[in-house]
């Protein structure tokens, strides 16, 4: 038996190259905005209890390195989601204050009621979601509303890392 090889040359024009790689961006962008959110979401949430004071939410953002923290409450021995603080809540507390305790209790300062995504949603669900609330950060419950169990949470940041490894071709 005789083995041939057969060399294919063929010019591409740059042009046509970018329109491709361009197509295949696309692609892949796509893809990830099919593909559910709990594929891109971070697993592990920072979270605090209900009863907690400004100050103890503050301590675990700053130890964590987080700029938010999912407040939860514990119903039959479930972590159901009650509501979030971010950093941006915590300069709406400091600034509309007159005397700032950091001991007062987190729950009239906590945002509430909370957006909740469904880890089975896909990304585009979750984007337009956030998009539409003007938040930065979705908690992932396993079921379509906040009374589901926390399961998770997608940021603005993971969203950016699934489409930068999208990218990556």
């Amino acid at each position: 038996m005789v083995r041939k090889e057969i060399e294919l040359v063929y010019s591409v024009s740059c042009s046509e190259l970018q329109n491709n790689i361009t197509k295949i961006t696309v692609v892949c962008i796509m893809d990830i905005y099919s593909s559910p959110v709990a594929k891109f979401m971070t697993k592990k949430v920072i979270t605090a209890k209900i009863n907690s004071t400004v100050q103890s939410v503050c301590k675990i953002m700053y130890e964590n390195n987080v700029g938010s923290v999912v407040i939860i409450k514990q119903t039959n021995g479930a972590t159901i989601p009650a509501g979030i603080m971010t950093e941006r809540d915590v300069v709406k507390i400091i600034g509309s204050i007159e005397i700032f305790s950091p001991q007062v209790p987190i729950r009239p300062f906590m945002s509430s009621p909370l957006v909740t995504g469904s880890s089975a949603m896909p990304l585009s669900k979750a984007i337009e979601i956030m998009s539409k609330k003007n938040i930065r950060r979705l908690p992932i419950t396993d079921k379509d509303n906040a009374r589901g169990i926390l399961v998770g949470i997608i940021t603005e940041k993971d969203i950016i890392n699934a489409i930068v490894k999208s990218n990556k071709l």
